[in-house]
């Protein structure tokens, strides 16, 4: 999955009691999330400086939805993982944050409801089956199929053997261009991101609107 939470078999042959290994890529899930955000933003009334107006439904609810099905594209594409566990949850973690609190107040919304939905397919799909491996808990979700296809083996481009049919050639990074079309495929999702961000600058707090001032409302 381009990037995000999937699971890597090391070996697995009992796989009701042998443990998999999680290896989590959400930085480009994030970045593509602000991406959407900011075209999104272009969307919402500038002019007024609260949290949320009843206007704002349709363009939150089109960009949630967006967020979602970013995260099955990527996750569809062929790719490796460039950025091991812990550095990308938390750079994944700062990015959002830091993201979040250097937009107007009146984008606030915006921004965290598309990261959130961006990364909600892991969350879902793979949160309980980190649970059970950090805490050592049992949960009811655990040994479930996943909801969303593109976790599924055959429906994700994530380049490793795991349980696919699929033919080993379009299955393993290391084997002829995979690598390149992987990181092909990252740098892709950056461009998309960085494109979004050009395009539509306002939400920035350093950066006035282009058009009308913000303005306090009663």
């Amino acid at each position: 999955m381009l990037p995000g939470f999937t699971r890597r078999n090391v070996a697995v042959r009992n796989r009701a009691s042998a443990p998999t290994q999680l290896i989590m890529n959400v930085t480009f899930h994030a970045l593509a999330a602000i991406g959407i955000a900011h075209m999104a933003a272009i969307r919402l009334e500038s002019s007024r400086e609260g949290w949320f107006y009843r206007t704002d439904v349709r363009v939150l609810g089109s960009a949630i939805t967006l967020g979602v099905l970013s995260h099955g594209v990527l996750d569809g594409l062929k790719h490796g993982y460039p950025i091991q566990t812990v550095p990308d949850v938390l750079c994944a973690s700062v990015l959002v944050i830091c993201w979040c609190l250097c937009v107007h107040r009146r984008f606030f919304l915006l921004f965290a409801s598309v990261s959130l939905a961006s990364f909600a397919p892991d969350i879902v799909d793979l949160g309980p089956r980190m649970l059970r491996f950090a805490t050592g808990t049992w949960t009811p979700s655990y040994s479930a199929a996943p909801l969303f296809p593109w976790h599924w083996p055959d429906g994700s481009g994530s380049m490793y053997a795991m349980l696919s049919k699929a033919p080993a050639s379009a299955r393993i990074l290391d084997i002829g261009q995979n690598r390149i079309v992987s990181w092909t495929n990252h740098f892709i999702v950056i461009a998309f991101a960085a494109a979004g961000i050009f395009a539509n600058p306002r939400p920035f707090r350093f950066l006035s609107p282009p058009d009308t001032p913000m303005k306090k409302t009663t």
